[in-house]
């Protein structure tokens, strides 16, 4: 009632494939990189990332020339490091901002070239843009709508508010 020894060695041969498939699949769905693209790594500072994560892309004229390698905190600014393509020239004018693909999608670094001199490995992009944050316009929005202008009480047929008229004399 036993399997045979040929039959336990194809059963586990199938086992091993089937978690190589499984650990393949994880890499590719996780984007994960196991072998970085060659390139070289340059740093931005911003006040606001707003939604910007590791693994996001870096775009020159909407063309995916790298990817955002890390995040984190320098002199309480929020500092990334961009892994751009070998071959990809970025000069010290260039300007880094944080864009959105869409109005709610993702986020992503977008590189305008400018006419400086070329950055190499390890150098910083010093103009950059922060993110547009959707939710903020919008409160301010509805903010400076509401406080500028009077409710519909105050105001007279004429459209002068009470506060705007001056009180009136009449002589007996």
């Amino acid at each position: 009632m036993y399997a045979s020894r040929t039959t336990q060695f194809i059963v586990g041969i199938f086992a091993l494939l089937g978690i190589a498939a499984l650990a393949i699949l994880s890499i590719s769905l996780g984007k994960i990189s196991i072998f970085p693209a060659p390139g070289y790594t340059l740093y931005a500072s911003f006040d606001n990332i707003s939604g910007l994560k590791t693994g996001d892309q870096v775009q020159l004229d909407g063309v995916q020339i790298g990817k955002v390698q890390h995040i984190g905190l320098k002199d309480m600014r929020a500092r990334i490091a961009l892994r751009v393509d070998e071959g990809v020239e970025i000069d010290s004018d260039a300007n880094a901002a944080i864009e959105t693909s869409g109005i709610i999608g993702d986020k992503f670094v977008s590189i305008d070239l400018g006419g400086g001199r070329t950055l190499q490995n390890g150098d910083t992009i010093r103009n950059t843009q922060d993110a547009f944050i959707l939710e903020k316009a919008i409160g301010q929005l509805i903010n400076n709508a509401g406080s500028s202008n009077c409710s519909d009480k105050d105001k007279d047929k004429s459209g002068a508010s009470d506060k705007d008229q001056k009180p009136v004399k009449t002589e007996k």
